[in-house]
């Protein structure tokens, strides 16, 4: 079966958007970012609310972004400030942070490392503890290993908490035919190897010369625009290596079959996009997803906008349309 692109999508769609992102500006917008402290050991977790506009009692959509990995919900405020234009401030959006990835080190950060699992754990216990005041509840928007982490909350907690999923670009499952992805999963394997790059990224993102350390960086952020580029170095620390780079080992460990029976249960309350030329979430599994009888009825969707890969919340000018159920 032909993937399906966005002009073949059902009618089950009430908001179709077409415009870029880096056509939609909103300067009245209100982004809160604040810091929280979780768990017995006060781990900090940072957190990016968007409101409704002021003229809305009560929002028709309740949004909670959960990044990829790396957690940091810095690089996804100007993708959910597009969404809100997009939607005309008629929604609640909240950006999810992982426990312990944060854009800059704070003076209690521990330099813990956390599984997938603490994330799910985390992720539930967030989800549990907020309330929404959307007349049609809340749904997760899953980025890459956000996806897994937000259909796991979906089957854990049960649809009267999380109404629904949309997983953009998801990684739920490894990529056998992928030689990159063997090659990362052996390399977050060694973890003489990942201390000894994260010492290096320390020692590098401590340099008090900041053109020093905008040079040394620059193979990592040549290619982003300004504003993420500038959020990266300022990321980029010891302690940030290896939790991505370690909690990126536990995904490589958890994902090696799906559970089949878990995707039937959400099938009709779950929506993945895909893009093409993606290791991480590669169009074979979406065809795979279509070709499945149980399945049958999920929303799978190809970008078919130019510019649009993985990493999208690292370049503002890429174009992400956008469906929410």
């Amino acid at each position: 079966m032909p993937p399906r692109t966005r002009s073949a999508v059902r009618g089950a769609c009430a908001t179709r958007t077409k415009a870029s992102i880096a056509e939609v500006s909103s300067p009245g917008v209100e982004v809160t970012s604040r810091v929280v402290r979780v768990g017995p050991r006060k781990i900090p977790t940072e957190l990016i609310t968007i409101p409704s506009d002021q003229s809305v009692k009560a929002p028709k959509y309740d949004l909670v972004i959960v990044p990829g990995n790396p957690g940091v919900p810095s690089f996804y405020e100007h993708y959910a400030k597009t969404l809100h234009a997009l939607l005309d401030g008629d929604v609640d959006i909240e950006i999810f942070g992982y426990k312990g990835h944060t854009t800059d080190r704070y003076a209690d950060t521990t330099g813990d490392w956390f599984t997938l699992q603490d994330q799910l754990d985390h992720l539930r216990e967030y989800l549990k503890s907020r309330t929404s005041r959307s007349r049609d509840g809340t749904v997760l928007v899953g980025h890459s290993i956000g996806a897994e982490m937000s259909l796991d909350a979906m089957d854990k907690l049960g649809t009267g908490v999380v109404r629904g999923v949309v997983g953009l670009m998801p990684f739920v499952l490894v990529n056998t035919k992928s030689a990159l992805q063997k090659f990362l999963s052996a390399l977050v394997h060694i973890t003489p190897l990942v201390y000894l790059v994260a010492a290096i990224v320390g020692f590098i993102g401590a340099l008090p010369i900041p053109g020093l350390k905008r040079l040394a960086f620059s193979p990592i952020t040549g290619t982003m625009s300004a504003s993420p580029a500038d959020l990266t170095r300022r990321w980029l620390r010891s302690d940030s290596i290896k939790n991505m780079a370690l909690m990126g080992r536990t995904e490589f460990d958890a994902l090696t079959a799906l559970d089949t029976s878990r995707w039937k249960r959400h099938k009709d309350r779950t929506s993945l996009l895909y893009c093409p030329g993606d290791h991480w979430a590669p169009l074979h599994q979406m065809e795979d997803f279509e070709r499945m009888k149980e399945l049958r009825g999920m929303e799978t969707v190809l970008e078919s906008a130019p510019g649009v890969d993985h990493a999208f919340v690292l370049h503002d000018k890429s174009c992400l349309r956008h469906n929410t159920r």
